[in-house]
């Protein structure tokens, strides 16, 4: 089974880390940012920890800049998505600083890691600050979080997701 996992993340990696376009944010375009009470975008404060939460709102024009700051090109544009540095799940906002094209490809090597750093907010097993390196250290180092899933990966419970005990 093990020997099996592996052939399937080398599989997953050998395109991913072959190609050309950016496999981790540039940490001097994005570094990442958070919600504030101020921003904008502020509509309440989450968790235990009362963390300020962000909604979604990235205009058109600002994705677009975004694209353009790492140079992709127009037809390559479906193969990614503007991800947020640091989830809006987690108390990331929508500030240019936040955001970055992430190739779908890359974006499959962290299965679940967002919506598990999130029910562990929620449940206060971890704080913001924890949350927030787990996320950058499996965005700027993609092929070691490939790894790490290897070994840690779990599927999703979907009673977790949805706040119901398991008794």
């Amino acid at each position: 089974m093990r020997a099996s996992f592996s052939f399937l993340v080398i599989a997953v990696l050998f395109p991913v880390f072959a190609m050309g376009y950016p496999k981790a944010p540039d940490a001097d375009e994005t570094p990442g940012s958070v919600c504030t009470e101020s921003n904008e975008d502020f509509t309440e404060y989450r968790y235990p920890e009362q963390i300020s939460y962000c909604e979604r709102n990235v205009a058109a024009s600002l994705k677009k800049k975004i694209y353009d700051w790492y140079g992709i090109s127009e037809s390559e544009r479906k193969n990614y998505t503007i991800d947020h540095l640091v989830p809006l799940s987690i108390g990331g906002d929508n500030d240019r600083r936040n955001l970055w094209p992430e190739h779908k490809e890359v974006k499959g090597l962290r299965p679940n890691l967002e919506m598990q750093l999130y029910l562990k907010l929620k449940a206060a097993k971890i704080k913001q600050k924890a949350a927030i390196a787990s996320v950058m250290e499996a965005k700027f180092n993609p092929i070691m979080a490939a790894r790490r899933f290897e070994v840690h990966m779990r599927p999703l419970n979907l009673l977790e997701v949805i706040g119901m005990e398991i008794h």
